[in-house]
């Protein structure tokens, strides 16, 4: 499928903006939109009022610090607001995707008696890739969800569907003039489970196997025999890819860390494998979750109750003695960083793993006088990076979290900050 390429005829037209960023009209009127302004974006996030129900306005905060509302941009060079409620999500380097539940070019229809027609709208939206340099926009024709999207080293994305989550796309980026999405697999547990590495061979649905050429698909039993399901990981590096289940049968079971290469086909080594007792013999999807250890470059593999440590340097496979269950629980916030793992208790209390020793300590941010509204994390830091409201200040704040609870701000705004995400 082609991509529809919406772009100006006047490249300056992506620098126009309104003399007044803070207050864009609603425009009735406007030409057809080509851009959106987010060129030396750092920071993008939703503001309305200090309370969590509020309705949504887009802004964001360039690299010298400057905060405007971020806005459209049509094809005479116009600034047109946000409607609705879109999602947004950092993609990569590149590009940032959009999510919509109506086209942002939409035109109603009308019959001879000038009356509105019904409009057919996809289940799931409409998406499309905005690149961050030069603020053009792609429209990828049907709705997509950024938020586990991955890249391999073509610069191709791979990303599910934002209906029923089955089905993985992957959109070939390396033609600007076309682009292309590709219907790249269907998964039977949604929403779709994939880790791709640098070279593009894909593990997804907890099962199969795709290498970077062709469209074959093997599935995991292929490189650990007497196995149905299991799960995968990349080195650091992203270059390798690892997958991990358990093997066996009746009272005789293994925990198994194997390592893909592909060369002329797929092929694999067995790394590392363990003993594994109290197994019941029947696989399921999502049995096996992993994270990785960047303090100990090791992988952390959590399977029936019990967490593992792969040390990649010396292929060994180990027992961790402490309970480390909380932090691969689906049911609340988890977040890893190059030093600890977090588990977010309620809004003020966090549990951590510190990674180096696995030993186990709360964190209790109550005391910081600050409404913790957004935590995420970046590759590669240490840190923890939040938005919030600070009460002494009345102002929103975006800072960091150290592993020993030392709040530094580094950024404020007097417009509320419900939710954000960091671009560059």
């Amino acid at each position: 499928m082609k991509l529809k390429y919406l772009l100006a005829a006047c490249t300056a037209f992506f620098l126009v903006s309104c003399s007044n960023d803070d207050e864009l009209p609603q425009l009735l009127q406007h030409g057809d939109i080509v851009g959106l302004n987010i060129k030396d974006a750092k920071y993008i996030y939703t503001s309305g009022t200090n309370t969590r129900s509020s309705a949504a306005q887009y802004r964001q905060i360039k690299k010298d610090g400057r905060d405007m509302e971020l806005s459209w941009i049509d094809d005479k060079g116009d600034t047109v607001r946000i409607s609705g409620n879109p999602k947004i999500w950092n993609i990569n380097a590149t590009y940032v995707m959009v999510s919509t539940e109506t086209p942002i070019n939409y035109k109603p229809s009308f019959d001879e008696d000038g009356n509105l027609l019904p409009d057919e709208m996809p289940y799931g939206g409409y998406s499309y890739l905005i690149n961050k340099t030069t603020e053009a926009i792609y429209d990828l024709g049907i709705g997509l969800n950024g938020e586990n999207a991955a890249t391999d080293n073509k610069e191709n994305i791979y990303v599910t569907d934002n209906y029923t989550g089955s089905s993985l796309y992957k959109i070939h980026t390396q033609d600007v003039t076309n682009l292309r999405l590709e219907m790249y697999a269907r998964a039977s547990v949604p929403p779709a489970q994939f880790v791709v590495n640098n070279k593009g061979v894909c593990f997804y649905d907890y099962r199969y196997i795709r290498p970077s050429y062709g469209t074959q698909q093997f599935i995991i039993s292929n490189f650990i025999p007497q196995t149905e399901y299991g799960n995968a990981f990349v080195s650091h590096d992203n270059e390798d890819l690892y997958l991990t289940a358990v093997s066996g049968e009746y009272d005789s079971y293994k925990l198994v860390v194997s390592k893909l290469s592909e060369k002329q086909e797929l092929q694999s080594q067995i790394m590392a494998e363990t003993e594994f007792l109290d197994y019941w013999g029947i696989s399921q999807p999502n049995d096996i979750q992993v994270k990785w250890n960047e303090r100990r470059a090791t992988m952390l593999i959590n399977v029936y109750g019990r967490t593992y440590e792969y040390i990649l340097a010396t292929r060994t496979l180990t027992e961790v003695s402490a309970n480390l269950n909380g932090f691969f629980a689906t049911d609340r916030s988890t977040y890893v960083t190059t030093n600890a793992l977090y588990a977010r208790k309620s809004v003020d209390k966090l549990d951590i793993i510190v990674l180096e020793d696995y030993s186990i300590k709360e964190l209790d941010l109550s005391s910081k006088g600050i409404d913790f509204r957004s935590i995420y994390t970046m590759d590669g830091s240490d840190l923890l990076y939040f938005a919030g409201f600070q009460y002494s200040t009345s102002q929103s704040v975006i800072g960091t979290i150290d592993i020993d609870g030392n709040v530094e701000i580094t950024e404020s705004t007097p417009n509320p900050i419900t939710n954000i995400i960091q671009i560059n």
